[in-house]
């Protein structure tokens, strides 16, 4: 879910417009979370960039990243 679909959400509600903030937060949830391109080959978790998952392995399961 985007931040810009929260924020359209939280102002419909302040103007009192329930059914189309809760149309936008169910659209929002149909957009559903982004395929992550690098994944952990140790507990699987997805990142969006290289560099994430190298601080993920070196801080979370002590491996040094090859890269490096």
């Amino acid at each position: 879910m985007s931040r810009l679909a929260l924020v359209a959400a939280l102002e419909a509600l302040e103007v009192g417009d329930v059914s189309h903030a809760t149309e936008i937060l169910l659209g929002a949830l149909e957009d559903g979370p982004t395929a992550r391109a690098c994944r952990c080959p140790v507990c699987g978790l997805g990142f969006e960039w290289p560099g994430l998952l190298d601080h993920h392995l070196r801080f979370s399961h002590d491996v040094e990243s090859e890269a490096a």
